[in-house]
């Protein structure tokens, strides 16, 4: 059945990605106010992001998230990264501004619906622009939006969460922003537990391109994935940012079971 689903789902996902693109493009020629146009690619995104998990067959279990998606606040949130997959999870539950490298601005589809999903993209190893990439993601915290950042800065291959990678957490000190840890657990495929043989039909890591990797995506019947919410982190000014990337850092790391 294969041959079959694998095609119907790519002619869905070309629907949903094109509808996505042309509603948030005249999103954008619409709406000038910059706060209003982000809650507004976050709020297409997140509905665009329901129905791809639909398509893809993925089951998002949520533990302990109910209070946070209630909170009259927002929250930069960090979460591991294991897939493009995560995306669609997070924003799928907590409408947000992403960040992401700029390397991906550059790479097609992700980069585009990136772009019109409000993402904010930043170049990680280039000092020069640290500031000005800081600035604008306080600026977007002071909005009152949410912000996810993926600190291991690029997805792994599962065996453990990576070291984070600081700087940007720096804006949620400067701008007195909770933050607050998910750590996402992918648990089944097809029925079957996640083990090392079948992860990479959902980890996106290495050197396969984006296309080789969803092709073979599609083929899956269904995933079971679980994003659980950690304590969140109270942040104060007194904090270094290494501190603050140390204590989410050991609260995700903890959640996450390895393949």
């Amino acid at each position: 059945m294969n041959f079959i689903r694998q095609p119907i789902k790519i002619l869905f996902f070309f629907l949903i990605v094109v509808t996505f693109l042309l509603i948030s493009f005249i999103t954008d020629l619409i709406v000038r106010d910059r706060k209003k146009k982000l809650i507004s690619f976050s709020r297409i995104a997140s509905f665009s992001g329901k129905v791809c998990l639909m398509l893809f067959g993925v089951k998002v279990n949520l533990k302990n998230l109910n209070r946070y998606k209630r909170a009259n606040k927002n929250y930069m949130i960090v979460c591991n990264h294991l897939s493009y997959l995560d995306i669609f999870v997070v924003y799928s539950v907590l409408p947000s501004v992403f960040i992401a490298n700029s390397e991906l601005e550059e790479e097609f589809p992700l980069g585009v619906v990136t772009k019109y999903g409000g993402g904010i993209f930043v170049e990680r190893r280039n000092r020069s622009r640290l500031l000005g990439d800081m600035d604008n993601i306080s600026s977007v915290l002071n909005m009152g939006l949410n912000i996810v950042l993926f600190p291991e800065g690029t997805t792994s291959d599962g065996q453990a969460v990576t070291a984070f990678k600081a700087p940007f957490l720096k804006s949620a000190i400067n701008t007195g922003t909770d933050v607050l840890p998910l750590c996402l657990n992918y648990k089944r495929i097809n029925g079957e537990s996640l083990d090392e043989k079948s992860k990479d039909l959902i980890f996106y890591y290495g050197s396969i391109t984006f296309f080789e990797h969803f092709f073979r995506l599609l083929k899956l019947k269904n995933i079971e994935v679980e994003l659980e919410a950690l304590e969140e982190i109270e942040v104060n000014p007194k904090m270094t940012r290494k501190e603050l990337s140390q204590i989410a850092y050991d609260k995700i790391s903890s959640a996450y079971v390895s393949i």
